[in-house]
């Protein structure tokens, strides 16, 4: 087969080769494309970096996801793939991605918090070592970004006093109705968004969820149901009748995005950034060890598959002298003051 070429451009006057039908662009420099151009001849596992747009991957990756993964994790990476592809040319092939380009997209992104621009660059990371993976790709483009946000994270726990005053702030039932149901199971916010009707069995006060939905997808998520648990259930099933339970004041399922933006509204109403839905879960996690819930059944209700867990992610108890020192009398007998 006769090797392609390199051709020169007047309109663009600019140096390009066609490889598998596609134009790849060596740059103006004449010395400079004929280097680039014997690069590519001498590497071609290096080619479909510079024939594969950004975008077609992550669709090609989007697919895949779609297939292989639970929904709420297809949601995710649509989110945020879909969220960087609008800031950079379709036509943008992956050789020619650039740290740069992230850093305009989290500029677009100004509302993100760091965990938020922690999870969308992420997704974008894992788009690529999928490529790489499959041989789409020889190489990863971005293989570390110095800028990448930490994760933060959030030491937020509210005594009921506070959630009460919380709740009061907010005007609307839908709101309210999802963030006490929160408070009143401890389950995970996604797996609030995610709970349809069907899932709910009201007589039996219990809401299960398939593998699909579950965080580890290997089991059933059980969400054990409390008396005021199951009273929201039943007015927001009688609302709704079928589909997902928890909807906002126009009806639509709540999303990651809806949620942050109802607790970024919240917060300069009540002036204080100590409001997030997973405070809630904290929360839920330590009133039950400070009432006296064992480890293992607080574990199981929070759908933990390890109960260490419980001792590993609420550490911050030990800065609780008071309940400590309840515990420590309760280990030696006495009567807890």
């Amino acid at each position: 087969m006769r090797q392609p070429q390199p051709f020169f451009r007047q309109f663009t006057q600019s140096w390009y080769v066609e490889i598998r039908g596609k134009q790849i662009n060596l740059g103006r420099d004449k010395k400079q494309a004929w280097a680039k151009y014997q690069q590519l001849m001498a590497a071609r596992d290096e080619l479909d970096a510079h024939t594969t747009t950004v975008v077609t991957l992550f669709e090609t990756y989007l697919d895949w996801v779609q297939a292989n993964r639970s929904p709420a994790t297809y949601d995710a990476a649509t989110r945020y793939l879909s969220s960087f592809a609008k800031t950079i040319p379709r036509s943008l092939v992956v050789a020619r991605l650039e740290p740069h380009h992230i850093t305009a997209w989290m500029n677009d992104s100004e509302t993100w918090g760091s965990t938020t621009r922690n999870d969308a660059i992420s997704h974008v990371q894992r788009a690529f070592h999928w490529a790489v993976n499959q041989r789409i790709l020889a190489r990863l483009p971005l293989p570390k970004l110095e800028d990448k946000p930490r994760r933060r994270r959030r030491e937020v726990v509210y005594t009921p006093d506070e959630f009460s005053g919380i709740l009061t702030a907010i005007p609307d039932a839908e709101f309210r109705d999802l963030l006490e149901f929160l408070w009143e199971t401890g389950c995970r916010p996604i797996e609030a968004r995610v709970l349809e009707c069907r899932h709910v069995d009201l007589k039996k006060q219990i809401a299960v969820l398939p593998p699909s939905s579950n965080k580890t997808r290997k089991a059933e998520r059980v969400i054990i149901l409390t008396g005021r648990a199951t009273e929201i259930l039943r007015q927001r099933i009688t609302a709704v009748e079928k589909g997902v339970v928890f909807r906002n004041t126009r009806g639509r399922p709540w999303t990651k995005d809806s949620i942050n933006c109802r607790f970024q509204r919240l917060k300069k109403k009540l002036g204080t950034e100590r409001i997030c839905a997973y405070g809630i879960r904290h929360s839920f996690a330590t009133e039950g060890l400070k009432n006296d819930v064992d480890p293992v059944s607080l574990a199981m209700l929070m759908g933990h598959s390890d109960p260490s867990m419980v001792a590993k992610t609420y550490q911050h108890l030990a800065q609780n002298h008071a309940h400590l020192r309840r515990q420590a009398e309760r280990a030696r007998g006495n009567s807890a003051e």
